[in-house]
């Protein structure tokens, strides 16, 4: 089941973001299929949302980098840092005295085991609905419990270049 919104939807978000409209966007010849046009139309949709998102990071970046001066340039608030950090510190030598024991230490083990298995399964899981939903044709299934689900999917875009070190 490929969801693919209708030129109509995919022009009116276009229209949301006119900023956004100067990208350079493939454009077809008239008569092209339908799913063709809905395609290059989210293609187009993609470049510019990376574009955008690319601004604003570089934005926020700078915009947070001019708050940490301000707060640096802060007597009070680097008073009340400086504080924060000797507490922390404390805090920190305090939990370390305390997994000393053996007993602490055990527990503290099974709790990053158990995360780590959590973590694990919610990955075969993933895996396991993808291919449900391929083979069955449908994005909902029904757990042991009676309760119908849906399978959600949360896409993101990884470089290339810095996933394979090129």
């Amino acid at each position: 089941m490929t969801y693919i919104p209708s030129l109509t939807i995919i022009k009116k978000h276009l229209r949301i973001k006119p900023d956004m409209d100067n990208q350079t966007q493939t454009t077809l010849p008239t008569g092209t299929n339908a799913e063709v046009t809905n395609l290059f139309a989210i293609e187009n949709l993609i470049k510019t949302h990376i574009s955008h998102i690319e601004t604003v990071k570089t934005e926020l970046a700078k915009q947070a980098e001019m708050m940490n001066d301000v707060l640096a340039n802060d007597a009070g608030y680097k008073e009340a840092a400086d504080q924060g950090k000797e507490v922390n510190k404390k805090k920190a030598e305090a939990k370390q005295n305390v997994l000393k024991s053996p007993s602490n230490a055990s527990l503290n083990q099974k709790i990053k085991d158990m995360r780590q298995e959590l973590k694990e399964l919610k990955g075969a899981l993933s895996g396991y609905l993808q291919q449900y939903q391929k083979i069955a044709d449908t994005d909902q299934i029904e757990s042991e419990d009676g309760e119908v689900r849906q399978i959600v999917y949360s896409a993101h875009l990884v470089k290339l270049s810095a996933k394979f070190g090129k």
